[in-house]
This record gives C-alpha cells, sequence and structure tokens, in this order.
C-alpha cells in the first residue's frame, strides 16, 4: 500500500499469498504518483534492487536487513512500528 503525507491509502494492490512482496513493490510503486520521501517496509523487502529503486528517488528505505545477513543497515525503530498504521 503506498499512502501520502497525510497517511491516506493512494494504491492498493492485493496479491496472491505465495507471491513474493517484492512482485508488490513494482506494482504499488508503479504510475504517476508523488514520490514518497520515505519507504517503512517490513523484511519482505529487503533487496539492493528496492533499497537502490527507492533511493533513486531521493527517499530514505526504512527496511530492517534480513536476518542471514551480516551487514546491518540502520532503522529508525520509532517510524518503523508506523509501518501498519494506515
Amino acid at each position: 500500500m503506498r499512502v501520502n503525507g497525510a497517511g491516506l491509502p493512494m494504491r492498493t494492490e492485493l496479491t496472491p499469498g505465495q507471491v513474493s512482496d517484492y512482485t508488490g513493490y513494482d506494482l504499488v510503486m508503479a504510475g504517476n504518483l508523488p514520490q514518497p520521501a520515505v519507504l517503512v517496509a517490513d523484511r519482505g523487502y529487503d533487496s539492493d534492487k528496492i533499497r537502490e529503486d527507492i533511493e533513486s528517488r531521493n527517499a530514505l528505505p526504512m527496511i530492517p536487513m534480513r536476518k542471514n545477513l551480516r551487514v546491518r543497515k540502520v532503522v529508525d525503530m520509532s517510524s518503523y512500528t508506523l509501518r501498519n498504521m494506515v
């Protein structure tokens, strides 16, 4: 789901449960919508491709790293806990 600055939904896409979150990212970010300042998402969206895309949009990826990765990126947990609030 993509939300605007007021936290209101701008686009929602439903995918089957067995489909990777990466697919949902492409569906939600496609189109002519305002660019996000921050992407807050769960570990399912942790990929270099998604991080690079968000950074190319001059936005901050707020995505925790998968547990099996050695190099960790900092996540503001106070912002991250708001990811399910719409």
